[in-house]
């Protein structure tokens, strides 16, 4: 069963479609870039169908641009799948999908970027040879099985989009090009991964730091206060400097921008669950200034409070 957090989603950037007149399928559409130790596949359908299987031979990592999907992977429940959001496919897994709102002028697009998996191994290594991880986490940079559904963050939206890029250009390094991307991929996901588990204790990991979950578990709780770093390395038993490096090579994001991150998701419940006005939420959620309030909102959320008050409100009518 899929998990969908409140983290905002980072959609990327849409790829150009396939002229009608050039198209050889209606449904799945495939362009294919190959270099030596992975493909990038650009899906594109333009009619309605269901049941549309596919399954790929090394590890996969998709990626919605455009469009809708209804997706059931390995016999699960079926969930929808749409722009923001990532799923990743151990080699083999089967996918069995619906496109319940394809047409011409609103075709679902997405992307399948297949690793061989000795080359995904490979990364995995050099990663944790280069910045191994904290005795407490297990001391082994991994992809976690459990959670192979994410919501994207700025940074994996923008790996991503830089990735389609090399792969459709012609610049004669790509293979180079794309080995550098993929390690910041590759990091990217795990460190979302460690991210929606300190903000999802029902993910299943191998080990959890006691110390950063007790701060976040703090930040939550103390979210109308003016929290600063010290206090939470205190938590955390470690110095400020400390602190503030085991916690970014942990989540990829530092523990002030965590800070901001659990205030927009609070300000979010209260727009959906209250009827308070925007200056009131601003308030409550720890901000004392509105104007910044609505800053800080659409940097992490990728639109405004007042639209996305607009759009709760014409999804409760």
């Amino acid at each position: 069963m899929v998990n969908k957090s409140f983290i905002g989603m980072y959609q990327l950037d849409k790829f150009k479609t396939t002229h009608i007149s050039k198209l050889k399928n209606e449904i799945e559409q495939k362009t294919t870039f190959t270099l030596n130790n992975c493909e990038l596949n650009i899906f594109e359908t333009h009619k309605k169908a269901e049941n549309v299987k596919l399954s790929f031979d090394g590890f996969t990592i998709t990626s919605m641009l455009r469009g809708k999907k209804n997706i059931h992977v390995n016999d699960t429940n079926g969930f929808e799948y749409v722009p923001g959001e990532t799923l990743m496919l151990p080699s083999s897994s089967e996918m069995v999908i619906d496109f319940p709102e394809a047409n011409y002028s609103n075709p679902s697009q997405c992307t399948a970027l297949v690793i061989d998996n000795n080359y995904l191994q490979k990364q995995l290594e050099y990663i944790n040879d280069l910045y191994p991880r904290d005795a407490e986490f297990g001391n082994y940079w991994n992809i976690n099985p459990s959670q192979l559904f994410l919501q994207n963050d700025e940074k994996m939206a923008l790996i991503s989009n830089r990735l389609i890029k090399i792969f459709s250009g012609n610049d004669p390094l790509k293979d180079v090009l794309v080995d550098i991307r993929l390690k910041e991929l590759v990091l990217s996901i795990m460190r979302l991964q460690n991210f929606n588990h300190i903000d999802n204790p029902l993910i299943k990991v191998n080990k959890v730091n006691e110390r950063f979950k007790a701060v976040v578990d703090y930040i939550k709780t103390n979210i109308k206060s003016d929290i600063n770093v010290l206090d939470l390395s205190k938590l955390a038993y470690m110095s400020k400097s400390v602190f503030y490096r085991a916690f970014t090579n942990e989540f990829g994001i530092p523990p002030n921008k965590m800070i901001l991150i659990e205030k927009i998701k609070y300000a979010k419940k209260l727009i959906a669950s209250t009827n308070y006005n925007l200056s009131e939420i601003c308030y409550e959620a720890g901000f004392s200034d509105p104007n910044y309030f609505s800053r800080v909102f659409k940097k992490i959320e990728g639109t405004t409070p007042s639209l996305y008050k607009s759009k709760i409100s014409l999804e409760d009518n």
